[in-house]
């Protein structure tokens, strides 16, 4: 009996490191107290980068990142300084994370708040890895973004996080622009196929070890 349950002692490891190394989806910032180490990095003068207590993306604890910007043909970028060494994100599938914009904020040529832009900070030198943009559609409420943690050069190695909002001349932002962010998350990768399989004749194998052990 003894040598039955250390066998399947040392399985269920087995199985629990292999389950763990598909799982772990995890919020990076959910920003319910302080900047938690994003800042105003560069780009025009004036704005303002904040924690509002009051705000909260839908499921979540209150409190988000706001971000003010008083645009007039500016590029505005806040980066988040989130990881203590460089952090291998490709296990996971995407990183999300929700934007609100204020009511009254200026819009661009096109109809839009400008174009944001995703960075991934590489390594402790900071190389970019850029990540898809999007122009910031007008929206009312809540709206979810996702960025690929392999698009551009990947994020094998990321140290930090940086959002952009330009409003260069094609944009031409006349306003401001005030926007939050809440809940930057990494997804989980969906496990490949082998990997089930593998577990499921594990599994299968010991449902057969102890119903012979029934007997």
């Amino acid at each position: 009996m003894r040598r039955v349950t250390v066998w399947v002692l040392g399985v269920a490891a087995v199985l629990s490191m292999s389950v763990g190394q598909m799982a772990g989806a995890a919020t990076i910032n959910d920003w319910g107290s302080g900047l938690q180490s994003w800042r105003f990095d560069f780009g025009g003068a004036g704005a303002v980068v904040s924690q509002d207590p009051a705000v909260g993306s839908p499921g979540n604890a209150m409190g988000a990142l706001k971000l003010e910007m008083p645009f007039a043909l500016n590029t505005f970028a806040f980066t988040g300084d989130v990881f203590g060494s460089p952090t291998n994100l490709t296990g996971f599938s995407e990183v999300r994370f929700d934007v609100l914009i204020a009511p009254g904020s200026a819009v661009d040529a096109f109809g839009n708040h400008g174009f944001m832009n995703f960075v991934s900070r590489e390594t402790n030198g900071y190389n970019w890895g850029n990540q898809p943009g999007a122009n910031l559609a007008p929206a009312v409420g809540w709206t979810t973004y996702s960025v690929s943690t392999s698009a551009g050069l990947g994020m094998a190695n990321t140290r930090a996080f940086t959002l952009q909002l330009y409003g260069g001349a094609s944009q031409n932002i006349s306003g401001p622009v005030t926007l939050w962010i809440d809940n930057i998350r990494t997804v989980d990768a969906v496990p490949e196929p082998a990997s089930l399989s593998a577990c499921a004749l594990v599994l299968g194998g010991l449902g057969v070890c102890f119903g012979r052990r029934r007997k």
